[in-house]
């Protein structure tokens, strides 16, 4: 399992003023909860239609009110029914909007009501429950692909702007986590921040407890800790083995024929469902018992507690009178579909997180601790996989539970969002899990904890690695302009060039809006088609690349059979607006087609994802002569793109040392997104292939992406024209190259 380093990150509000309200004409849109009445009016007034359970059809859009009660922390299980009924309507929509394909059409609005700053404002947090909907809400993409999934914080449900505020909001694309305060509208935002140094060490005065920390990365931070000198008490829901029962000292081989040997009598009895439940315990139990064996020797004892038991938690505090910090650990994640998982399960999966939370806070809200730490995980903060908007929806909500706490008592609540551990995480589909972010080193997390413990704590503090690999495409209008954010690198530029997607299949089919102006796109002007403004041809080649990115996880590697319309490409009135698809054709190659407004197809091509193996072109020797490129249809202005100086050498090849151009020239984006073709390069090619040859299209036969392509500084051409190369001189390594198609007067007249 591949790991990577990761960064700290804690987060911010940020102003984030909104653009014209989207349009809601038309729309089904149910409203759950209160104040149901006067949002569903508004969205009347705006030209959508009511749904309520019980109506025929689906709705198109969802808008979730969630739980408005003021919080009682003696009531975990107050925001109950709520939930219920927000899992009722998504079932109903669940198998429609699964199957959409439209981009447009489903949303779901959750509104929460904290302090109108998502949790990070001053004044008191007035329902923190509503975490629950919020990441649920930002993992409903994962299972429902299409849909515009947000969360809306205001600091009541009695604020007289709500209706009109949702109304904005359902269909508004940008961040998925919006607060409202005193009429200005807020961006959470992650911003990295260093850990400061220890303002408390750890040492063998200290008293642990670690809250559901019998396995996994619990025991392993409980081990660190005690054999850092602090004695550690760690709780579990069950009572360890006692070491005489018949499974107990079986070895892994011989725990198997044990295992296959039950599951044969219940296939018998019919039994088989219970006995896998039973088996699942067993395993749990074997794990505890070979913990609590390795840490023999240790300051570490065990407990054990039902955290949702009131009185057991009492009990437990009571017998720790010198406890000095908490490690919140206790969490379930068992991943199934929404369909597919009972709202008893759901609740399960959120009470050990609430009640269990609450019950320990409550016990402890008097003692003078050093620490009490959440272990939350990314899964709340940005959304979990396929199967875990219960495991999400529980760890958002003990953020947000946490960030309460730390408010309305005088102790120093943290909540620590990890990444996926490698071999520790309690993910029951790992290898699923590391296709949205690479696992983190065990060690390099165990450190990071320690010295989070000892260091003076943020309320919430997220370790982010590389997030290229799991932003999806409902995601990536959401994606926040952070450059610190670890492979923003490598996601800013497809997430830039993704445009606005009107139909989405993953792995399948994307189409999408794209818009170029002269106000964003300096170099969208730079050429010249008869005479008009028009897109470089490189800039457009480089969105279909990117746009490739969304289907496969290799990046291209060729263009072949490139068609450009050149008349397509003219700018109107300083833009140009064409829809983009981008279709998989087979596991190598994918289609990619643009059209304009009217429907007329402006540019087509197939991607290959096979790295191609070009040579480079042998660099001339001699200093050549000085030829002129001629005027032809397309001319290159060089305001922008600077204009390379042609030679001609001895037997006709050809050749221009290339100035590069930089993103920030292409782009007024900030930051510019890098380009995957060296445009410089390939725009120069261009003008002296299309020289003194007037036509309305540019058909070239294959476009090779070679390595740095970035660091191109010399373009060779053949002396028939049809072949040119540019490559890196000090390397001599291949960056690009570009066969033009034949002319139709060049092919052989019998073929």
């Amino acid at each position: 399992m591949i790991t990577a380093p990761v960064q700290r990150f804690v987060w911010a509000n940020t102003p984030a003023p909104g653009g014209p309200a989207p349009e809601v004409a038309g729309r089904r849109v149910a409203v759950l909860g209160d104040p149901a009445q006067t949002v569903t009016s508004m969205l009347a007034e705006r030209g959508a239609f009511p749904w309520q359970p019980g109506d025929s059809g689906i709705p198109d859009a969802v808008v979730d009110l969630t739980f408005t009660e003021p919080f009682d922390p003696d009531a975990p299980e107050a925001a109950d029914s709520a939930l219920r009924r927000t899992l009722s309507v998504l079932r109903t929509c669940y198998a429609d909007w699964s199957a959409e394909t439209d981009a447009r059409r489903l949303a779901y609005l959750a509104v929460t009501y904290l302090d109108g700053r998502s949790g990070y404002g001053v004044g008191p947090i007035h329902q923190p429950l509503g975490g629950i909907w919020a990441g649920l809400a930002k993992t409903l993409h994962r299972e429902i692909p299409n849909v515009n999934a947000r969360v809306v914080d205001v600091g009541s449900p009695d604020l007289a702007e709500l209706p009109d505020i949702v109304a904005t909001e359902l269909y508004a694309k940008g961040p998925a986590e919006i607060g409202y305060l005193d009429g200005v509208r807020h961006a959470l935002t992650p911003r990295a921040q260093p850990l400061v140094a220890p303002s408390a060490p750890l040492d063998d005065a200290d008293v642990v407890l670690v809250c559901g920390g019998w396995s996994g990365i619990g025991f392993e931070l409980a081990t660190t800790l005690a054999r850092r000198g602090c004695r550690v008490v760690v709780t579990g829901r069950s009572r360890p083995p006692v070491g005489t029962e018949e499974w107990a000292c079986l070895d892994d081989a011989e725990f198997d024929d044990f295992r296959r040997d039950l599951m044969r009598r219940a296939a018998a009895e019919g039994t088989v469902r219970d006995t896998r439940s039973r088996i699942d315990k067993l395993r749990r139990m074997r794990t505890l018992r070979a913990n609590l064996s390795a840490s023999e020797g240790l300051p570490l004892s065990f407990v054990h507690c039902d955290l949702t038991d009131p009185d057991a938690v009492a009990d437990l505090i009571a017998g720790i009178p010198d406890l000095t910090g908490v490690v919140y650990f206790a969490g379930v994640d068992r991943p199934a579909r929404l369909p597919a998982k009972s709202d008893r399960d759901f609740l399960a999966g959120i009470s050990i997180k609430v009640t269990g939370f609450l019950r320990v806070f409550n016990a402890v809200r008097d003692h003078r601790l050093k620490f009490f730490c959440n272990a939350g995980s990314l899964t709340g903060r940005l959304g979990g996989m396929v199967g875990e908007l219960d495991y999400a929806a529980g760890n958002e909500v003990l953020a947000r539970l946490g960030l309460w706490a730390r408010r309305s008592s005088g102790l120093d609540v943290q909540t620590l969002c990890w990444p996926l551990w490698r071999s520790l995480s309690v993910s029951s589909n790992v290898d699923a899990a590391v296709k949205y972010m690479p696992a983190m080193d065990p060690a390099d997390g165990l450190a990071r904890w320690c010295a989070e413990l000892a260091a003076p704590h943020d309320g919430e503090v997220a370790f982010l690695g590389p997030v290229a690999t799991g932003i999806s495409v409902a995601q990536a209008g959401q994606f926040p302009t952070e450059r610190a954010l670890p492979g923003f690198a490598e996601v800013h530029p497809r997430v830039f060039h993704r445009g606005d997607p009107t139909e989405w299949q993953p792995g399948k089919r994307l189409v999408a809006e794209v818009r170029f102006r002269a106000d964003d796109t300096p170099a969208a002007g730079d050429v010249l088609v008869d005479g008009d403004l028009a897109l470089p041809i490189s800039l457009l080649l480089d969105n279909a690349l990117r746009s490739a990115e969304w289907l496969a996880p290799t990046p291209v590697r060729e263009l072949l059979d490139v068609v450009v319309d050149l008349d397509g490409l003219r700018l109107s009135n300083g833009e140009i607006r064409l829809s983009r698809t981008t279709s998989v054709e087979s596991d190598e190659l994918v289609q990619i087609v643009f059209h304009a407004g009217a429907g007329a197809q402006i540019a087509t091509m197939t991607g290959r994802y096979r790295e191609p193996d070009d040579t480079a072109a042998p660099i001339p020797d001699s200093a050549g002569e000085p030829i002129e490129v001629e005027s032809s249809t397309v001319r290159w202005r060089g305001v922008v793109v600077p204009l390379a100086r042609w030679r001609k050498h001895p037997g006709g090849t050809r050749s221009a040392s290339l100035t590069p151009c930089a993103a920030a020239d292409l782009w007024a984006a900030e930051p510019a997104p890098a380009s995957l073709l060296p445009i410089s390069a390939l725009e120069n090619i261009l003008r002296i292939a299309l020289s003194g040859a007037p036509t309305d299209q540019l058909r070239v036969a294959r476009i090779s992406i070679g390595r740095a392509p970035e660091r191109a500084d010399l373009a060779i051409g053949e002396p028939s024209g049809q072949t040119w190369c540019v490559v890196e001189t000090s390397t001599q390594q291949i960056a690009l190259v570009v066969r033009m198609a034949e002319r139709p007067d060049e092919s052989d007249p019998e073929e």
